[in-house]
């Protein structure tokens, strides 16, 4: 029996199925919950909106039928990138439809799957895009751990700027810890008790000066 395209270890992509026919969607939502999604259908593109709308996190994955009654598959994909620009629209399409699916494409569809479906085909799309939805989020993550990382330089370089202003302002004695060195430490432990210096700085800072002073 073939592994299903979501590896067990690995959460269900939260997906939405979009088709008028019933017949088809029930069959669709039975497939791609054996291969791991977790399923919401919808029977129209009106539908689709409102609950691409509603869900909160967006979904991971929408597939649609390209023409339906009302709102068709080219609303529900511009709906689901408006929601989240990162979703992954799959076009569900006749042989009939090459202009629209064409339009799809261009628009920011991930790929096409031509009605009536081949199975094995339809899985090494599903493959394809849980691999396209695992680099989004590998690429989601790097880009919060950057910007956590470019905070935490500033935050480096201000403390190293206070840092140097304190050592411009406190001048080390070579006379020991008697006289302006103990007003000078003094000094240090009074910005330390404004809360100017944590604990960490003002022990950073007093090291630096002993080993000035002592030079």
């Amino acid at each position: 029996m073939a592994k299903p395209v979501v590896p067990a270890h690995l959460s269900a992509p939260r997906l939405l199925l979009v088709d008028d026919d019933p017949v088809l969607r029930e069959t669709l939502s039975s497939v791609l919950e054996g291969e791991g999604f977790k399923v919401t259908v919808a029977a129209s593109g009106e539908e689709a909106e409102e609950k691409l709308a509603a869900e909160l996190p967006p979904f991971d994955l929408v597939i649609t039928d390209l023409v339906m009654p009302g709102k068709g598959g080219m609303d529900v994909l511009r709906c689901a990138l408006k929601v989240d620009p990162s979703c992954t629209v799959l076009v569900l399409t006749g042989f009939g439809s090459v202009r629209e699916a064409t339009e799809a494409v261009e628009e920011g569809a991930f790929g096409l799957v031509t009605k009536p479906l081949q199975v094995d085909q339809f899985r090494n799309t599903l493959r394809r895009l849980v691999e396209r939805m695992a680099l989004i989020h590998e690429r989601d993550h790097l880009r919060v751990e950057v910007k956590r990382l470019h905070g935490r330089v500033e935050e480096l370089e201000a403390v190293m700027g206070r840092m140097e202003m304190l050592a411009r302002q406190i001048t080390p004695k070579r006379q020991g810890l008697a006289g302006e060195g103990l007003e000078d430490l003094q000094r240090l432990a009074g910005l330390k008790d404004r809360g100017l210096l944590t604990e960490e700085q003002f022990e950073s800072t007093k090291r630096a000066l002993l080993a000035r002073w002592q030079s």
